[in-house]
């Protein structure tokens, strides 16, 4: 039984959306099931509930989904569509089959450790790309990560925006539950703590307890858990799981110091560390650093959706074995003011891939180059095209280009490329989708010489 207010804006919707079922009503929103009309694609829409929706500044809720837009990445489900009718602010994600990693959990108690591991990968390199362009997704949890074949995606920032733009204390806002509440930060039980980056480091340090010992580090109720989080020291994962080496269960306390200078700086450094102390996991060379990609223009420069075409061949190259993708970008480069080497050995890489973003015509090309880290010689040059228009809505996907590139990469380095390999890190790159944005001219210099 819909309310009166709802009504009205599935009502409002129907023009571009049929709306076919509801699929999840949860604490802060409904989740509904619906066909996009115009392009004929299974999406989601999520509709805040009215007690939410009254704790968001509106203006600022319009305007940071433009932001939220722009981010296009392997490990991110985008956000296509955003709005607000009748006071109620909805957004529209695509229609993923797959469960969560609450599901597999609620199945499987705990996870083998390889795959633990794997799909941390995927999360920390989501959010660290999210953190780069200045957004905290603040409600890291096993239910806003699904698994969708054997890869992991992070769902709803926009509740993170909503979260952002809200005018109460998080830890007043209504739907706050226990599901959410043994993930938060200390500083988000705080009342005026600020929030960067480091508070999603500590949301998925709990993420990686639970996989690994088959709960989060604090139990108990609402009060109980709350008071822990801002008070008391989790147990040891050794203690809890026998086997677990006492490297793996000092990575995972300093990523739950209370403190957020006490933490690892990103969530880069955090999966840099665990991946160091997982068992039988050795360093493979050679070690390579993609730093993110520039945008052509007059002033090259990085924003998130060239940042976001390197996180697509990232993703590609992470398939190939024999090669080490570094957990870190390095700083990306300034035009004339440093050598490449120096950035690579900045990045302890043995390889750095540098490339570049811009329209040619009715196509957008990607240029990438990959430098020796000690003598700053370029190994190779390759470039890949995405038929147009450019950055115009829902383009051509950029994964296939990024295959290619990451094909290129291997016969550069003499590495096979095995795409079935059962212990790969992540399977297939999802598509990258263009922002609606434009760049200013296509005559710009290049951030690769």
């Amino acid at each position: 039984m819909y309310s009166e207010r709802l009504s009205i804006v599935l009502d409002a919707l129907g023009p571009r959306y049929r709306l076919e079922r509801l699929l999840h009503r949860g604490a802060a929103a409904c989740i509904y099931l619906a066909e996009d009309r115009s392009l004929g694609r299974g999406v989601a829409v999520k509709v805040l509930h009215e007690e939410m929706a009254a704790t968001v500044d509106a203006d600022r809720f319009r305007s940071e989904f433009g932001l939220l837009a722009q981010l296009r990445h392997p490990n991110i489900v985008p956000v296509y569509d955003s709005g607000e009718i009748d006071g109620l602010p909805y957004y529209v994600m695509p229609f993923i089959e797959g469960e969560t990693l609450r599901a597999r959990l609620s199945r499987l108690g705990r996870l083998p450790f390889a795959e633990a591991l794997r799909f941390t990968e995927d999360v920390a390199r989501a959010l660290q790309f999210a953190h780069r362009h200045r957004i905290v997704h603040r409600d890291v949890k096993p239910e806003n990560i699904i698994l969708d074949r054997d890869r992991a995606l992070v769902l709803d920032f926009g509740i993170a925006l909503v979260l952002d733009a809200a005018e109460a204390s998080r830890r007043t806002l209504p739907g706050l539950t226990l599901g959410t509440l043994q993930y938060m930060s200390p500083e988000q039980l705080g009342a005026d703590a600020p929030i960067d980056g480091r508070s999603d480091v500590y949301s998925l340090a709990c993420v990686v307890y639970e996989m690994i010992a088959g709960h989060p580090p604090f139990t108990g109720g609402l009060t109980t858990v709350m008071h822990r989080h801002l008070t008391t020291k989790p147990r040891s994962l050794a203690s809890v799981c026998p086997g677990t080496s006492p490297a793996l269960s000092a990575v995972l306390a300093r990523a739950l110091e209370k403190q957020p200078r006490d933490r690892y700086p990103t969530a880069g450094a955090f999966l840099a560390a665990l991946r160091a102390a997982a068992p039988g996991v050795r360093a493979v060379e050679p070690r390579l650093a993609v730093a993110p990609f520039a945008r052509v223009c007059d002033e090259p420069h990085v924003d998130a959706l060239s940042d976001g075409v390197s996180e697509e061949i990232i993703s590609a190259l992470r398939e190939l074995d024999g090669l080490a993708v570094n957990a870190e970008p390095p700083l990306p480069p300034r035009a004339g003011r440093m050598h490449v080497a120096g950035i690579a050995r900045g990045a302890a890489s043995d390889v750095l891939m540098l490339g570049d973003v811009h329209e040619d015509g009715a196509e957008v090309v990607v240029s990438a180059s990959l430098f020796d880290a000690r003598t700053g010689r370029r190994l190779w040059r390759g470039t890949a095209t995405v038929p147009g228009p450019a950055f115009s809505g829902v383009s051509e996907p950029v994964s296939e280009p990024a295959r290619e590139l990451a094909a290129q990469v291997a016969a550069a380095l003499g590495i096979a490329q095995r795409p079935n390999s059962p212990d790969r890190w992540c399977s297939e790159a999802m598509p990258l989708v263009h922002s609606s944005r434009t760049i200013s001219g296509s005559h710009g210099r290049s951030a690769v010489r």
